[in-house]
């Protein structure tokens, strides 16, 4: 979805703050059941939560509108 061509809006880490994006998966905000494993799943929250905008490195995911 997040894709281009996709329904949902482009997904740019550095929107919100690390805890933020914990809180929005913990609490099953995602709207869709995408058939994503628990294991990217994982990695997709730990992507989004390095570059937080109160990470280390939150340029690094800023994606162009």
């Amino acid at each position: 979805c997040h894709k281009s061509g996709g329904q949902a809006a482009s997904v740019n880490p550095a929107d919100k703050a690390g805890r933020v994006w914990q809180k929005y998966f913990k609490r099953g905000r995602h709207p869709v059941d995408t058939g994503i494993s628990a294991a990217d799943t994982s990695a997709i929250i730990e992507y989004l939560v390095n570059h937080a905008a109160d990470s280390d490195q939150p340029a690094a995911a800023v994606i162009p509108k």
